[in-house]
Parts: C-alpha cells; structure tokens; sequence
C-alpha cells in the first residue's frame, strides 16, 4: 500500500478542497458570484475520485476468497499469532509524512515526555479509506445537490467556501497518522459547523444556534484535550503507530504501547489508561451529540438543510465513533469506560428516539433520529463490536443524508413550511421525493433488504450478546424508530391533498434556507419543485440505500475488509486477552465483529449464523408492527392519533417539550453562571478599574496642584517665588 500513487501523493486530498474553499472565498463575491459552487465540485469531486479508486487499490491488495475458518470446538478461540507472524498478511498500512509539524525538547529524548513531536502525515489502513469514502463520496453529492438549493442566495459563494473548508478539516481528521492532526480536523469541522449553522446570521434562531452547538462542542472539547496530553505525558508520544507507521512487532506508537502487559508499565501509565478513555469518550460524546452533550445538534437545524444532511448526518457527527474505532487498544481494555460507552449509547438511542414521536418539523424528527441513530453506533463499538459500528456509520450517511435531503426539496416546495401538520399527500405534488422518501424511510426503519437493516440488526445481536437488557433496549428502540419515520411519511405524502399557500414567516426569498423566491400562489403551484439538478444526488443516495447494506453485508465483505486494519487487529488482540480468561464460551469476544473471521471455532459459526437469523426475523416483525401502528394512527384514522395524545397528555407534553432538558440546562447551568459573570463584571468594572483609576488619578491630581499653585506660565509670579525662596534660605542660614 506503501507504494500507491495516491498515497505517495495524498497531500492532494486535504489540499484540493481548501484551495476550492479558498477560490470560493476570495473571488466568489466580486467574479464568480452564482458559480462559487464550480471550484468545490472539481475539488470535491476529484477527492471523491482518489478515495473510491484507493478504495478499489486497497480491496486488491487484500486479495480474493472467503477467510478460513480454524477446526476447533474446543469452546475458545485458536491463540492468535503474535503481530510478527500474522501481521503481513492480515494487516494493510501506509503512512505519508509530509513534514515535522512540531518539534519541542531534545531528539536525543525522543519516546519520552521530554521531546514532542508532531507530523503533518496521514495513516492509511481499510478503516482511513472507508472514511474518506464516506465523506469525500457523500460530501460530493450534497455539494452537487446544494448548488440548486441554494440558488440565489445572497451569500452563495461564502456557503460554498465554508463547505470546502469543511471537507479540507473532515479529511484531516480521518487520515491524520495522531491525535494532534485528528484535534486538527476536530476544531476544523467544529469551526465549520458553527460558521454554516450560523450562516443566516440575521436570523436570532441561526446565531444562537451556533453559538450553542461551539459551547457545548468546548466541554467535549476540553476533555478531549484533557486526554491527548495525558496520553503523551504517560506514553511520550501522540502518533498512532509511530513514525514509520504500523510496523509487525514493533511498540512504538500510542496504540502499541497501550496494548502492552500492564505488569511492565509505570503506575502513573496504568493511572492514565484508566482515565484516557474517558477523557476521550466526553470529546466523542460531545462530537457525536450523545447525552448529555446532544442538545446541540436538534437546534443546529437552523442552517441550510445541505449542510443538516452533510454535517450532522452524514459525517461530522460519526467522528465519534471513528475516533473509538481507531483508538480501539485505548479503550477494549478498559471494561468500565467500554460499558459506559455502550450504555450511554443505548440510552441516548431510546431516549432521542422518544423525543422523535412528538415533534412536527421535518427536519427536527431527522435531527433527532440521527441523535438515536448514532447511539446505535456508539452500542456496536461499546460491546466489542466495532465493525457494527462502522458498518451502520456507512449504511447511515447514505439514507439519512437522502431523507435530509429529500426534506429540503419539501421545504423548497412549501414555501419554507416544514410543519407536517400543515401539508399532507404531496405525493401529489412531488411524485419523484415521495419514492426517495420512502426508500430513506424504509432504510431508517431497518426493513429488508434496505441497508439500515443489515447494520442496526448487527448491532442488535452484538448487543444482545453482551447485554440481553441492552438488547432489549434497541430492540424497542428500533421499534420507536419504524414508528416516528412512517408516521412522518404518512402525514407528509399520503392522505388528502393539503398544501400551503402562504409563504413561512422566515421566508424572504432569499435567506429562508432553500433560496428561492416565490411571491405568489400562481408561481408556487408553476414552479418546479423537482429540478435535476436536486434530484440527481438523490438519487445516487437512494440507490446505497438499497443495496449498500446487502451487499456490504454478504460474506462479511466489510468485516472482512476492516479486519485488516491494525486498529482492528490489535483492539481485538487485546480484547480477547483482557475478557476471554474470565468469559464462558458462549460470552467470549467474536472475532467476526472484529474482522477477524479466521479465527472464528466452528462452534461460533454455528451460534452466529442461529443468532442473526432469529435477529432478523425478530428486528423485521418489529420494524413491520412500528410501521403497520403508524399507519393506523396517522394513515387509516388520524383522528385517533390526536384523541391518544389528549389521553396521554402529559406523556405528549414532555415528548413535544423534548423533557425540558433544555431548560434544565439552562435554569442549573446557564443561568448560574451568568450571575457569576455578572458578579465578576461588577467587580471587574468597579473595584479592578476603580483601582487602576486610583493609579493614574493621584499623579493626575498631584499635577493639576503643581499646575495650580507653580506651573502657571506667569513671569513675575516666578521672579516673585524666587524672590521668597531666597529669603527663606538666607532665613535659615543667618538665623
């Protein structure tokens, strides 16, 4: 892999959106105006270009065949061959330095805390490149779909500048080759998302979102950063695998040394691995808005729908649960930090997924469905399922940027509306969204063979091995998840024909978040509410949300693949040495959710193979029962939905109030602390500049009586005081 063009050259990558950002920027205003959008589709799109053909090198070098499975029912797994054995053939790395970033201390030090160095380099495994697919190929057609969204906004060209300003951090945050790169693209996309939820800056709504989304993002922040320096401080080092990247048998890089025996480690470096994961798992959490650092992302639905669908579906927020992946071997290690992150996970899941059944706006019902969806990211790699994990993070960003985007071309046709009590049967009115809505639903809702399916009922099995409780708890919510989504595809497309004549209050034709200004009824029902422009990326998304999950799925294509990354294969090395000597069989970590199908028992084989058949009937009898409920209460009978509601008033209520966690927050939190600011300011103003005012008055005083009584620029009175002194002196000397 070492040898790849596009690794050899992979500068390319980073360096190509931020050029289009930068063109965008500074000539978007004055030259290109309406086709800002041009530089970001040949930057983005090239990128897009480079990753899917690395991807393609990549599966090449890994070879062809289904893995072997080892002859043993002995109830545990076969002994894993050390890194030097097994590593070449497993393992498929690469590393690209471009320069020493920072260097601080001797080199004469270096492995120790006494010398920091840091690269701008990149690391390269199966894990790198099925990221940059994600975000360069997903990004790719949200800026495609974006162009005719955002037509005729004033600010077109600083949206399309933010955009690639986004791709350029995001990309830096999957290939860093260290936790300083990684916290590089971190604040990027962090910078990025407050810069476009805040893009209608005029819009009170648009500024504190943003300003709520960069706050909450500093607490996670913190702890994250908390954590990097811990990690250096114990371990001497931020890279990943080293210098010279992952290197068989070698112990030189964070992940490495984390994984050693603990027997031949300082106290002070077991102390750190027990707190580093957490450290780590707040910026995850705060990222990957998941409780109690979720409250950002619902309000951040104030800015363009485009950036709804790229940012806060399908990329930015999973970089949570990247971080986790890549950084298994700090974390498998650590029980209590792994049930945290799969309970809090699992809490988030439900608890979001309940908020989502009482919420009207379109896009509010995603927001919060994406909150819960991530939670079930967050179970797959906290019950030592990672590939789960990922896997639903891919499935993921196909349906859930298409039902985003799908939602956009709704708002663009009602006028800004996004009420869905206010609009009903447009599939009418747009027979073409209504397909692709129904196709991201059907997705969302787990029903087969679409791709939500075969990546939340991985997770739901994995979960249920490690938990029959945390089982359960998906498994309702995966039911909770069929319901919101079909209850809003009910109410939008299908029943009578209603369709909003007057304009939203916030549309204005342009800043109303799709741009486009229609002044009147007649123009409204003439306008094309489906151009091809939008259509298009749609559906490209539609068709990976059919067919990605199956055909990821079939032989463990993607587990397989991830397999070979040595974040895998060290997370799993580690894993089983920590939880295998004190498991029975039936508990013992499974390779497969590693990658590591070859060292599957046959006895696994056979469990697995009951399990998930059993998981998929059971996960698709939910998925149809949430489905068939919401088509009974808001399809068959409407009217009953509303009278349950009035009999469960005050479980409405809370669901419609989103559990007043807002305003808890801000009551215990906010509030306290700006009375505190308060404080601070008074004394800040009065007694701080009191006494620097003291400082400069009692010279300024001293002055003005020497100016009075001395300095006063008349002749005679200094003949006359001259004259005094000189008596007096000679007073003195003779008397």
């Amino acid at each position: 892999m070492q040898d790849l063009w596009i690794v050899q050259h992979s500068y390319l990558i980073p360096l190509l959106p931020l050029i289009a950002a930068c063109i965008a920027g500074f000539f978007g205003a004055r030259i290109l105006k309406g086709q800002s959008h041009w530089p970001i589709w040949l930057g983005v799109g090239a990128i897009a270009v480079l990753s899917v053909a690395l991807l393609f090198q990549t599966v090449g070098l890994l070879g062809h065949g289904a893995p072997p499975v080892r002859n043993s029912d002995s109830g545990t797994h076969a002994p894993v061959a050390s890194a030097t054995e097994h590593s070449d053939a497993k393992t498929v790395s690469a590393v690209y330095r471009a320069f020493t970033w920072i260097a601080a201390g001797d080199p004469k030090n270096a492995g120790t805390n006494e010398y920091f160095e840091v690269a701008a380099g990149f690391f390269f495994d199966p894990l790198t490149v099925t990221m940059l697919c994600v975000v360069c190929g997903i990004g790719f057609f949200i800026t495609v779909f974006a162009a005719g969204y955002m037509k005729g906004e004033s600010g077109y060209w600083r949206f399309f500048a933010y955009l690639g300003l986004f791709i350029f951090s995001m990309t830096c945050l999957v290939m860093g080759d260290n936790l300083i790169m990684l916290y590089l693209g971190w604040e990027g996309v962090g910078l990025c998302s407050y810069l476009l939820i805040g893009y209608y800056y005029e819009k009170p709504a648009a500024r504190e979102a943003a300003k709520k989304a960069f706050l909450v993002n500093r607490i996670g922040d913190f702890g994250f950063g908390i954590g990097i320096m811990l990690a250096f401080a114990a371990f001497g080092t931020v890279s990943y695998f080293g210098a010279d990247g992952y290197t068989p048998g070698a112990a030189n890089g964070l992940l490495e040394l984390a994984a050693l025996p603990k027997m031949g480690m300082t106290e002070f470096q077991i102390q750190v691995l027990n707190w580093l994961p957490f450290l780590l798992m707040l910026g995850a959490f705060g990222k990957s808005a998941q409780f109690p650092l979720y409250v950002w992302l619902p309000d951040a639905m104030e800015g363009p729908t485009p950036v709804s669908a790229l940012i806060h579906a399908a990329t930015m927020v999973t970089a949570g649960v990247y971080m986790i992946a890549r950084c298994g071997t700090l974390f498998v290690g650590n029980e209590a930090a792994m049930i945290t992150v799969a309970f809090v996970g699992a809490f988030t899941a439900l608890f979001a997924g309940s908020i989502a059944l009482r919420q009207f706006d379109l896009k509010k019902v995603f927001a919060y469905s994406t909150v819960s969806q991530l939670g079930f990211m967050f179970v797959g790699v906290g019950v030592l399922a990672p590939v789960t994990g990922v896997f639903h993070l891919v499935t993921h960003a196909f349906f859930k940027a298409l039902l985003f985007l799908s939602s956009g071309v709704v708002m663009h046709a009602m006028l800004g509306h996004l009420d869905m009590r206010k609009m009903s049967g447009l599939k009418a009115v747009m027979p073409k969204t209504r397909w692709l809505m129904l196709i991201g639903c059907l997705a969302l809702a787990g029903v087969v063979p679409f791709a939500g399916f075969w990546s939340k009922d991985e997770i739901v099995a994995s979960a249920w091995h490690a938990s029959p409780l945390l089982g359960i708890v998906m498994l309702v919510t995966a039911f909770v998840t069929a319901y919101y989504t079909f209850r809003l595809y009910f109410r939008v497309f299908e029943g009578p024909k209603v369709v909003p004549d007057e304009p939203h209050p916030d549309h204005h034709g342009h800043g109303d978040d799709h741009g486009h200004d229609h002044h009147s009824h007649d123009a409204h029902h003439h306008h094309n509410h489906e151009p091809a422009l939008m259509m298009i990326p749609l559906i490209v998304l539609a068709i990976g949300a059919v067919i990605a999950g199956l055909a990821l799925w079939q032989g463990h294509r993607l587990g397989h693949f991830l397999g070979q990354s040595p974040s895998f294969v060290g997370a799993f090395e580690l894993a089983r040495d920590t939880y295998n000597a004190k498991a029975d069989g039936a508990h013992m970590v499974n390779p497969v959710v590693f990658g590591q199908q070859e060292y599957r028992s046959e006895s696994v084989v056979k469990a697995e193979h009951t399990s998930h058949y059993i998981f998929m009937a059971v996960s698709t009898l939910i998925a149809l029962s949430g489905i068939g409920l919401a088509y009974s209460l808001h399809l068959k009978d409407r009217p009953k939905a509303d009278r349950l509601a009035l009999l469960l008033t005050g479980v409405a209520r809370a669901m419609e109030n989103k559990y007043w966690v807002d305003e808890l927050y801000q009551a215990v939190i906010v509030e306290p602390l700006r009375r505190v600011g308060e404080i601070f300011f008074t004394l800040d103003k009065y007694f701080v500049d009191g006494l620097v005012w003291l400082a400069g008055f009692v010279p300024q005083l001293g002055g003005f009586v020497l100016k009075l009584t001395l300095q006063r620029g008349y002749v005679q009175g200094y003949a006359l005081s001259m004259a005094l002194g000189i008596a007096i002196i000679l007073l003195v000397v003779f008397l």
